[in-house]
């Protein structure tokens, strides 16, 4: 262990391995160089220079609510890794430790360790995220239990080391002394299905049952459902779902909303809404998604009114608040149907909200409305919409305007 807290790799703090009982003193207090979190929020998203980047996250890493807002901790990390400075997100994660050696509760916690490992991988750095394991386990840093065994996996499933995947799991549990739950075994089972190899997929299910004494539950079920979904393979996505219902397991949201796609897919959108309806009478929540799937579907065979009651019944049903993505696949839907009209409406709902409409659609829509002889409407929407843009989207606007027709009614 003492050769581990010197290593110039990871520096974990002596405090750790110390049996001093006298506590380290207090950090002298610094000056917040942002005054809130949504400061920091859009100097991070507005910066695209790496130095300066790792210079905002070590500026903001005093706020818990940035070390707790995951999306934006990992996108600071992403955007680094996308401009290829590994020193940096390396200096990064080590200021992490070194943040957190005042904290002996941090540093005995498995999920800490594990969220630096996560951090490393969804930056490709496996290397790095394995060393940080196994020196981990070298020091005995904390206990370690499945989590850390579906950490490891997951680092090379992310990054597409389905082979390693399976060498590990076959491995690790033993060295790790830890017995695998369905958990686990849905990580391999989704190793499978990234390979493409369902018919193999499918034998694991099996396999976890007979072999490993395992019960494949919901999840597992779902990931063999999601992989017939996108082959396309409809009687073998039924059969699954025959096999669920036959052994009595609850679908679970994520579950309902694969079956629901399943139906939309072949044009059974009616059912698909019974299903949702059946999910809500169920007591389940459905997400953005169970909505946007069925508005979707609709959409695509042009039945707008159906399309428009499923989105009343999300904004009366209150689980989930539609999203800016649920009203541009409806705007998307009517301008290809070449409803314009409603298409304009819509259109109208997504400014008032303050979302900015996906521009292929918008063009589109504008092309329709002054086909139409409706140039007064199309170029009302047209500036309100460019009051909402800024900076590079104007610009890319801009670019669009200048062929579409309504530039030369603006100048009659």
């Amino acid at each position: 262990m003492a050769s581990l807290s010197k290593h110039p790799r990871l520096r974990i703090p002596r405090s750790l391995f110390s049996t001093s009982t006298h506590p380290p003193p207090p950090p002298q207090p610094q000056q917040p160089p942002f005054p809130s979190f949504r400061a920091v929020k859009s100097a991070i998203l507005a910066e695209s220079n790496p130095d300066k980047l790792a210079e905002l996250f070590e500026q903001s890493s005093h706020f818990p609510t940035f070390r707790r807002h995951r999306p934006l901790y990992h996108l600071s990390f992403q955007k680094l890794a996308k401009a290829r400075r590994f020193d940096l997100v390396d200096r990064l994660v080590l200021d992490q430790i070194s943040r957190s050696g005042d904290s002996q509760s941090s540093l005995k916690s498995e999920g800490f360790w594990i969220r630096l490992m996560m951090i490393y991988s969804n930056a490709g750095m496996v290397d790095e995220a394995m060393r940080t394991f196994d020196r981990v386990r070298e020091a005995k840093c904390c206990d370690v239990t499945e989590k850390s065994l579906c950490a490891v996996l997951s680092v090379h499933l992310n990054n597409g080391l389905i082979a390693r995947v399976h060498e590990l799991f076959e491995r690790l549990p033993r060295e790790l002394k830890v017995t695998p739950t369905a958990v686990a075994h849905n990580l391999v089972l989704k190793g499978f299905v990234k390979d493409d190899s369902t018919d193999a997929a499918r034998a694991w299910i099996a396999e976890m049952e007979e072999r490993h004494q395992v019960i494949p539950n919901i999840d597992s079920y779902n990931i063999l459902l999601g992989a017939y979904l996108n082959r396309g393979d409809l009687s073998a996505f039924d059969r699954v779902v025959k096999e669920i219902l036959g052994k009595g397991l609850e679908c679970n949201v994520n579950a309902y909303n694969l079956r629901i796609a399943r139906l939309c897919k072949n044009k059974e959108c009616a059912r698909a809404n019974k299903l949702l309806a059946e999910m809500v009478a169920k007591g389940l929540k459905p997400n953005s998604a169970s909505y946007n799937v069925v508005i979707d579907g609709f959409a695509r065979l042009g039945d707008f009114e159906s399309a428009k009651k499923v989105l009343e019944g999300m904004v009366k049903d209150g689980h989930v608040a539609p999203c800016s993505f649920t009203y541009y696949t409806l705007l998307r839907g009517m301008v290809r149907e070449g409803e314009f009209d409603s298409g304009l409406e819509t259109c109208k709902e997504i400014v008032r909200r303050g979302w900015v409409p996906p521009f292929e659609a918008m063009q589109g829509l504008v092309d329709g409305l002054l086909k139409m002889s409706k140039g007064e409407e199309a170029k009302d929407i047209v500036e309100k919409m460019k009051r909402r843009l800024k900076g590079k989207s104007l610009e890319s606007w801009g670019k669009i305007e200048a062929a579409l027709p309504l530039v030369k009614i603006a100048e009659s």
